[in-house]
């Protein structure tokens, strides 16, 4: 399957979009720890901060601010993106219904932001112009999430 840059902004978003359902109701789900439930609260907050920078991405986006033209590339973004744990809709309420500990949710999200900073570096490599540094950016942030969550457990 080859994405075009368009879709590839609309995985982004709903990957986030699932990472905030997903700690949100991961928050929930762990009460009776208080420091990962106030940690999965404040990614959360993130994670709606990453929605709007690729929203933004998508309102002035432009075609060529992608290039997704290598087919073995294209296959290994397409990878990412069909194996992302957060790819397909309503999956972090999915992944946050099976949370029976502190421990469990914490290697759940551990795994979210590894592969979230995989897909992400892959997107960068084929953007250019603006784009570029606000998906750095996202990068950075995402392996400072994992770190976070991988020092709770």
């Amino acid at each position: 399957m080859y994405y075009t840059g368009q879709e590839i902004i609309d995985i982004a978003i709903r990957i986030e979009e699932n990472g905030h359902e997903f700690y949100t109701l991961g928050a929930k789900a762990i009460p009776d720890n208080e420091p990962v439930k106030k940690l999965f609260t404040e990614l959360a907050a993130k994670e709606i901060s990453h929605i709007a920078a690729f929203q933004n991405i998508a309102s002035h986006f432009e075609p060529e601010s992608f290039e997704f033209n290598q087919e073995e590339e294209t296959d290994y973004m397409n990878h990412l993106a069909d194996s992302h744990i957060f790819q397909k809709k309503d999956s972090g309420a999915e992944k946050a219904k099976k949370i029976h500990s502190a421990k469990q949710a914490l290697e759940i999200a551990h795994q979210f932001e590894l592969e979230s900073v995989d897909f992400y570096t892959e997107l960068l490599r084929k953007t250019k112009k603006d784009a570029v540094k606000l998906i750095q950016q996202i990068i950075e942030e995402e392996k400072e999430h994992a770190a976070e969550i991988k020092s709770y457990m």
